[in-house]
């Protein structure tokens, strides 16, 4: 049983739900509908003390709940002095949990890089993606519906920089060419989103436009927040710099116009130049080869 949010119009609505297995995959359906407001269900006694009143109401559907096990599941909808106490009398249990028996074969492979970066923080989970680690039993026996809630709440802990950190880990961003441009990074990561929509292995029987509205928007969010987070080297910066100053006192030009033209336009500018600096034309064979280095270090810019 988990708790599961969609996004409706600018907000969330929270449903109760449980994972079951129905050949080939695992699937999910609804238990209770809890709403846009599921702290509606808690009632405090007082600052600390609380029940939460679904109990009756599921075992009328067949569902025999203890508090405990509905205090792990509405954990994040506490106030916060409810949820430190809850904290630090979990931690001084010494509770063994029994970890399930897994083949790395019954996790799909973007499952298990996601899990490997939120527990170590690499940039290269492709290295570790072959090892048994014990956490990795938390993915088995869910739907892919249940397996994204998973990891959205794992992700709402991470901070700003290692969300940028986490997005170009698990699709595979880490190690683009520093020539490659932001439409270049844009187009890759599209196209390893686009590939895992279109996975039958991964989309457990759910619908790609499913997967994508409800859970894989939040990674276009994340990603186009965040663009552009290739920072180029100062040094960059400073050759690039020189190039366009000496473009200008050659050519006129200013920088600003230099760097909003594209390749093609930049091209037809080259042309342009070359008919004028042309020693066929009137020109000097030295501005002709100076003319031909410029444009050769603009392009390689763009």
């Amino acid at each position: 049983m988990y708790v599961a949010r969609k996004p409706v119009f600018g907000h969330y609505e929270y449903f109760l739900k449980e994972s079951y297995y129905e050949e080939p995959y695992w699937k999910s359906k609804v238990i209770l509908n809890l709403g846009t407001t599921p702290e509606n269900y808690i009632t405090y006694y007082s600052e600390v003390a609380f029940s939460i009143d679904i109990e009756e109401e599921l075992e009328k559907l067949g569902y025999k709940v203890d508090q405990w096990t509905l205090e792990r599941l509405f954990f994040r909808f506490l106030n916060p002095e409810a949820q430190r106490i809850i904290i630090q009398f979990t931690r001084s249990q010494n509770i063994k949990k029994q970890r399930k028996k897994y083949s790395l074969k019954d996790i799909h492979f973007f499952d298990i890089k996601r899990r490997i970066v939120l527990a170590f923080g690499v940039s290269n989970p492709e290295k570790y993606i072959n090892n048994f680690y014990p956490f990795l039993d938390e993915l088995c026996e869910k739907s892919r519906d249940e397996l994204e809630n998973y990891f959205w709440d794992l992700e709402d802990h991470l901070k700003y920089r290692e969300r940028i950190k986490y997005i170009t880990a698990i699709f595979g961003l880490s190690y683009i060419s520093s020539r490659a441009t932001q439409e270049d990074i844009d187009q890759i990561f599209m196209e390893n989103l686009c590939t895992l929509l279109n996975d039958k292995n991964f989309l457990m029987g759910m619908e790609s436009e499913e997967i994508h509205k409800n859970y894989f928007c939040r990674y276009i969010w994340m990603y186009f927040d965040m663009v552009p987070f290739f920072v180029k080297p100062k040094d960059v910066y400073i050759r690039e710099k020189e190039i366009y100053l000496r473009a200008f006192k050659f050519l006129g030009i200013s920088p600003e116009v230099l760097k909003k033209a594209s390749k093609i336009e930049l091209l037809k500018i080259f042309r342009e130049k070359a008919k004028e600096f042309h020693p066929d034309k009137g020109g000097s064979h030295e501005k002709f080869i100076e003319l031909r280095k410029i444009f050769e270090e603009l392009l390689k810019i763009k």
